[in-house]
C-alpha cells in the first residue's frame, strides 16, 4: 500500500512539472505570437495607437500597447512618450 501511494505521489509530481513546463511555453509562444503581429502590420499598429493616444490618453494607450505587443511597461512607456513626442 505504502508503494503504491509514493509511486502515486512521485507519478502526480511528474505531471505537476510537465503541466508547468507546457503552460511556461505557451506563455512563451502567445508572447512571440503577439510581437510576430504586431510586426506585420507595424504602421497600421502605430497608427491605431497614434490614435488611442489622442481619444483615451497616456495610460490606456499603454496598457493597449503592452497587450497587443507582449512589451514590458517601462519599454510601452517609452514608446508612448516616443509617439507623444513626433506629435
Amino acid at each position: 500500500m505504502d508503494l503504491l501511494f509514493i509511486s502515486f505521489v512521485i507519478l502526480s509530481l511528474a505531471f505537476l512539472f510537465i503541466i508547468i513546463g507546457q503552460y511556461k511555453k505557451i506563455q512563451f509562444l502567445e508572447k512571440q505570437n503577439r510581437k510576430l503581429k504586431m510586426n506585420g502590420n507595424k504602421d497600421e499598429w502605430i497608427a491605431k495607437a497614434r490614435e488611442k493616444l489622442e481619444t483615451v490618453g497616456n495610460i490606456k494607450t499603454v496598457k493597449y500597447v503592452r497587450e497587443e505587443t507582449g512589451m514590458s511597461l517601462l519599454e510601452a512607456k517609452q514608446f508612448v512618450d516616443s509617439l507623444e513626442g513626433n506629435r
